[in-house]
């Protein structure tokens, strides 16, 4: 009998575990670090507490992209040099839209879909996610 309520009590508490490992999870939101989750060259922390992404570059002529998955832009930095054509392409399963601080682009990207957009600044300026805010990253001017 006692032997009986041994294993009900550990069948028990093994099963406690299982919900309470199954319930828990991140503590940030469900914000992630992104797809690699790996410290970048940039060291820029954003929103997302991750610390930045490796940072590409544009210029005339020439394009850069980004890739939108996890809740967080890759790279989170980019640079351009004029007129640039940056490609989003969204693997979230949400719609994101990309969206420079000064509203000069905002561009709605469903999921699973790519866009194209031309970057003009002349200094450095933010970029977000209008949908999701703490999705944020830089483009900075060669």
């Amino acid at each position: 009998m006692v032997k009986a309520r041994w294993v009900r009590l550990v069948a028990g508490l093994f099963m406690l575990s299982l919900v309470v490992a199954a319930c828990g999870g991140d503590d940030d939101g469900g914000d992630t670090t992104g797809t690699t989750g790996t410290t970048g060259t940039t060291g820029t922390t954003g929103a997302t507490g991750a610390t930045g992404a490796t940072e590409e570059t544009g210029s005339t002529g020439g394009g850069t992209s980004i890739t939108i998955a996890g809740f967080a832009f890759d790279p989170n930095t980019i640079t351009v040099s004029g007129p640039t054509e940056v490609t989003i392409t969204n693997d979230d399963d949400t719609t994101h839209t990309f969206t420079l601080d000064d509203d000069s682009v905002d561009k709605t990207i469903d999921a699973g879909a790519m866009a194209t957009v031309t970057v003009d600044v002349s200094q450095t300026t933010g970029f977000h996610c209008t949908i999701h805010p703490q999705m944020t990253g830089t483009v900075e001017v060669a």
